[in-house]
């Protein structure tokens, strides 16, 4: 502990002491329990969030007013202390941030926050406790001395759950749940769909919203009144690119209807708040169909990698009819209709046969079954006849959707041959045929890259 230190230490706990001793003569104990928040909304739950803080100090009423702590004698000492230091004094009562997120912060109020009501938490108390006291003083000094930060870039997932407890993926991206205060700001902004039987203060959000895609940069702090050379401000949003292969890859691999929503930016929750905001970009995103979210477990991570990078290869993404395949095949996920799902399924299954090689001549039904018959022929739980004949049973539906001349449920059967009792049922065959088909198009890439 050096000579600066051990004043600012001093100059606080003098401070801290006498304010918890006033505090005392006023009201004897602090009034501590869940108490309504508009600032931030708690988990209450694995669904529940609530603008209810579940431990909290309902402080007397002078204490947040702007200029309570310097009402106290020993305010000036900590001042003085902290005006000593070479990087603690441009951050008393100064803007501070990352660039380009600089925002005023009050340096009494940080300490409120920060030191004294964590104290009277922990305690349950006005007393001063010297242990719990360095714990809160320490974390708060060397938080405010930062010289970097790290802004956390996420981009909610809709419709998507894993067994897993993170999924990393190259260059630093990272699929997790995303954390408390997270789900807050993804909760504000709308990025996440809230069920029904909210209220005012009160919401439900599915365990199938909860994950986002995530990368962490590291940026300087920025402080101080006077003019300086300002570092470029953190990159944002960089993850539409990647959340789309991701989502992509998610669709091909797991099937579901995950989609990705609005990319946000804040600080990591497990450092001192130098950036106590956020920012949000409102940009427009499909919804997920909850009833068909997407699954990933530990036994498809693999190969869901692998598809994610495949994804990115310059000869997969020059593919044309490939990529129309891929597209209209995710397009078909996001549909809540099963007369949409079918259309954008065959379209997608125009894409990828009727123009690839050694295709008989006929109708585009007649190559479709083809093509997938002989693409599909080395499958081992497939029969290519079977193949061939839902293919083309799949494309008498579109054609009845399209024309429409209604849902003709009774030629409707499975791949298997079986009867399909619901449009649905076909069309769920129909996309699982579609992405092993892809799936089997970008194995070969793959063995030709290898």
């Amino acid at each position: 502990m050096n000579e600066r230190h051990g004043s600012r230490r001093a100059a606080v706990a003098a401070l801290v002491r006498r304010v918890l001793t006033h505090l005392a003569a006023s009201e004897g104990k602090p009034r501590i329990g869940r108490m309504i928040d508009n600032q931030r909304w708690w988990r209450h739950g694995q669904e529940t969030f609530l603008g209810i803080r579940p431990q909290a100090w309902d402080m007397p009423d002078d204490v947040p007013i702007v200029g309570w702590l310097d009402k106290f004698a020993e305010m000036a000492d900590v001042r003085q202390s902290y005006a000593t230091d070479l990087v603690l004094r441009d951050r008393v009562d100064a803007m501070i941030g990352a660039a380009g997120t600089l925002q005023a912060r009050n340096f009494a109020w940080l300490l409120v926050q920060h030191v004294i009501e964590p104290m009277v938490l922990a305690t349950a108390t006005y007393e001063f406790d010297d242990t719990v006291f360095d714990r809160f003083f320490e974390a708060f000094d060397r938080g405010l001395a930062s010289d970097q930060v790290h802004m956390v870039e996420f981009l909610p997932l809709n419709g998507f759950d894993s067994n897993e407890v993170v999924i990393l993926l190259p260059d630093g991206l990272v699929l997790r749940r995303m954390t408390d205060r997270q789900m807050g700001f993804a909760i504000d902004q709308l990025a996440v769909p809230r069920m029904v039987g909210g209220s005012v203060n009160s919401v439900r959000i599915s365990r199938f919203d909860q994950w986002a895609l995530t990368i962490t940069r590291t940026y300087p702090v920025v402080a101080g009144h006077g003019d300086h050379q300002a570092p470029a401000a953190p990159a944002f949003p960089t993850l539409d690119g990647s959340a789309r292969r991701v989502v992509t890859a998610l669709r091909l691999v797991c099937g579901g209807s995950v989609v990705a929503t609005r990319p946000l930016l804040a600080q990591s929750d497990d450092e001192f708040p130098i950036v106590p905001s956020y920012t949000a970009i409102h940009s427009a995103f499909d919804s997920a169909d909850n009833e068909r979210p997407t699954l990933l477990m530990t036994d498809g991570l693999g190969q869901f990698r692998a598809v994610y990078t495949a994804l990115a290869w310059p000869h997969v993404e020059a593919d044309q009819s490939l990529q129309v395949a891929i597209r209209r095949l995710v397009l078909a996920g996001s549909r809540n209709t099963d007369s949409d799902r079918l259309i954008d399924l065959s379209v997608s299954a125009e894409a990828l046969f009727i123009k690839r090689a050694n295709l008989p001549k006929g109708t585009k039904g007649d190559k479709i079954a083809a093509g997938a018959a002989n693409l599909l022929a080395t499958e081992p739980d497939l029969s290519a006849n079977n193949v061939e004949a839902f293919m083309k049973t799949l494309y008498q539906a579109r054609n009845a959707e399209i024309h429409g001349d209604g849902q003709p449920y009774a030629s409707l059967h499975l791949v298997s041959g079986s009867p399909a009792t619901s449009l649905r049922e076909m069309v769920d065959d129909a996309e699982r045929i579609m992405r092993r088909a892809v799936l089997l198009i970008l194995a070969i890439y793959a063995s030709t890259t290898s």
